[in-house]
């Protein structure tokens, strides 16, 4: 079965209603493009294993300098809705596609040109939050698809919210089962254009 709506609504449901405005605004793109700018409050990375994390995911650039999101709803290949996500900060540059997988109840995000990496997200509202906690992550070549044991990748939590001053928050923190927090980011932006 396919579903016409964005994944996030899909996959929230009326649930997402408990989160924020901006937050909710954001999740539920009301226009088929969005762009908002801001700046990345934090970007680290501890040890050399979070700076291999950070380099395979691009997770670069400084502390302080500027950070955009764009979004972009699409019909994928089996008919549903799909949102493209395009994350720029200096020279780090993101992207992928984020689809709800009705089977598996669960967001499957597929990351980079190719969507070669792709990761289960369980979604969540907590505090007026979108919190998103990676599941199994799989590794694409060819019609292959490789699972990627947690021991040796660990798993990701990423969390959307809204600050104080209507701003949206969003950060992403790669864990390790055995090390711990290994690298991530925090950014700060406001829509700046949606059509």
């Amino acid at each position: 079965m396919t579903t016409r709506i964005p994944p996030f609504v899909a996959a929230l449901g009326a649930d997402l209603e408990r989160a924020s405005p901006a937050v909710r605004r954001h999740l539920a793109m009301s226009e088929p493009r969005s762009l908002h700018e801001g700046v990345l409050r934090k970007l680290w990375r501890r040890g050399w294993s979070g700076a291999i994390a950070a380099r395979v995911l691009h997770l670069e650039g400084e502390s302080g300098g500027s950070f955009e999101l764009q979004n972009e709803l699409v019909l994928g290949p089996s008919g549903d809705v799909a949102m493209l996500w395009h994350r720029t900060h200096r020279a780090g540059r993101g992207l992928g596609s984020i689809r709800f997988d009705a089977g598996r109840r669960l967001l499957v995000d597929s990351i980079g040109r190719r969507g070669r990496l792709e990761v289960e997200l369980a979604p969540s509202v907590e505090d007026r939050a979108v919190v998103l906690r990676s599941r199994r992550q799989t590794f694409r070549f060819g019609g292959i698809r490789l699972p990627l044991p947690r021991f040796l990748c660990g798993g990701a939590e990423a969390r959307e919210w809204e600050e104080t001053d209507g701003r949206l928050g969003l950060s992403l923190t790669l864990r390790h089962p055995w090390f711990g927090p290994l690298a991530g980011y925090e950014a700060v932006m406001k829509e700046v254009r949606s059509r």
